[in-house]
């Protein structure tokens, strides 16, 4: 079933803008003045909300040594600080799309795979990595810290 382009609805498209995820035909709609990403904040309130509702389910079941593990990472001021970080929401639900997602990965891929993949992706976006992010290694960086 083929899709049509999401910004001239006319076209089959054959692209997806990274940024807000819409489908196009070609640079002439990537480029033109109707492609707003108005998709963005979709993406990233979606990104945003899950890790506030976590939080709160977190911290009131908080019963075996395993939570309080998480319980530290969801009460850092640094970890709340770079969740609020577009770039960094980018990235990360890049890499749960990766998880979650069955167009992302490919056909028949069992659940090691999809790890694999992900963690293939997640080092790319850290230091040396071929999308080094400064976010992104923050972010473990941080994460890293407060487990140990």
């Amino acid at each position: 079933m083929a899709v049509l382009c999401g910004i001239c609805q006319v076209e089959q498209s054959k692209y997806k803008c990274p940024k807000c995820s819409i489908a196009y035909c070609s640079l002439t709609c990537y480029k033109s003045e109707i492609h707003t990403h108005d998709y963005l904040p979709t993406v990233t309130d979606t990104t945003s909300q899950p890790p506030q509702q976590q939080q709160q389910t977190t911290t009131t079941t908080t019963t075996t040594p395993g939570d309080d593990r998480f319980s530290k990472l969801l009460q850092d001021d640094q970890i709340k600080y770079l969740l609020n970080q577009p770039s960094l929401q980018f990235h990360l639900l890049s890499i749960i799309k990766i998880l979650i997602d069955p167009t992302f990965t490919p056909k028949n891929s069992n659940i090691e795979q999809k790890l694999d993949i992900a963690n293939l992706k997640l080092n790319d976006l850290r230091i040396g990595g071929i999308e080094q992010n400064e976010l992104v290694e923050e972010f473990v960086q941080r994460c890293l810290e407060l487990m140990n």
